[in-house]
């Protein structure tokens, strides 16, 4: 049976989540040297078909993400001609405060992923986009409209 967990292949699903080494190390238990050794293939996975679950648990909450980000840009411009503000964060802190249900599920670096891979999506279907940093003290992201 073939390896559907290659080498390049976990590299390749863990960058795209926009997961270091150490992030994805410290998510699953382990040292950062043990994900390296993984990618170079000087070493492989005991258990390979849970990091395969993983990564795909991951990515499937990435994409519920993208998605949600997409519904907020659906409701909003067909309200205004101004352009979405896609909030990413400054620190863990902060997206947790504001975030909290997506900082339990996603790290705050694939959320990140997520806010900056929207605006290709969204232009494509000319919407425009501002990518904003949001703080404790700044609340751009949530003011609401009381027209």
């Amino acid at each position: 049976m073939m390896n559907i967990l290659t080498p390049v292949a976990l590299r390749s699903r863990r960058e795209e989540l926009g997961l270091s080494r150490s992030n994805f190390a410290k998510i699953l238990g382990l040292g950062e040297s043990t994900i390296r050794s993984w990618e170079i293939a000087k070493s492989s996975p005991r258990d390979p078909s849970s990091i395969d679950h993983l990564l795909g648990k991951l990515e499937g909450e990435y994409l519920n993400l993208v998605d949600e980000l997409m519904c907020t840009a659906d409701d909003k411009s067909r309200i205004t001609s101004e352009p979405l503000l896609l909030c990413s964060y400054f620190n863990q802190r902060d997206y947790e405060l504001n975030e909290p249900y997506w900082s339990r599920i996603l790290p705050i670096s694939t959320y990140r992923v997520a806010v900056a891979h929207s605006p290709a999506i969204l232009n494509s279907e000319n919407i425009a986009t501002c990518i904003v940093g949001v703080s404790e003290r700044d609340e751009n992201c949530f003011e609401e409209d009381n027209d």
